[in-house]
């Protein structure tokens, strides 16, 4: 089996919109038996209750979603298109949840947090996709 490094990846939300976000997984199919944990919380290594927790969800519903593509095009750097196959990863945050989390000192600041991506799936072991800075801007309209 090919080794599966995470990828260090932060991630910008904004306090008062939902959070709607996608990753691509090229060449893999997690579109089978599939179960994905993402955690954010204050530091890494915290213990306890995390203060959001996404887990396998349908899409349109808070949590984490897949799909596959067998042809998914990617742009390269070059500007050249890659066609691979990708399970698609779709992460939904409410904004309710969003605006439970209390923002730092100043308030006018962003809010840095953590989280990590776990995702186990058929044919392969459990493992950590992406890992990184959750960061969670305050915004102007209320």
């Amino acid at each position: 089996m090919a080794s599966l490094f995470p990828v260090e990846c932060p991630i910008p939300a904004q306090k008062r919109v939902p959070f709607l976000d996608d990753i691509p997984i090229l060449g893999r199919d997690y579109s089978g038996s599939f179960s994905a944990k993402m955690e954010i919380r204050n530091l890494p290594g915290d213990t306890g209750t995390a203060l959001v927790t996404l887990t396998n969800q349908t899409a349109g519903t808070e949590g984490i979603s897949v799909t596959y593509d067998a042809s998914y095009d990617v742009e390269l750097r070059d500007g050249s298109i890659l066609t691979a196959p990708a399970s698609i990863l779709l992460f939904q945050i409410n904004e309710t949840t969003l605006e439970a989390l209390s923002l730092g000192t100043p308030y006018d600041e962003p809010l840095t947090l953590h989280y990590d991506l776990h995702v186990t799936a058929t044919g392969f072991r459990k493992h950590v996709v992406c890992f990184g800075k959750f960061i969670l801007y305050p915004g102007a309209t209320i």
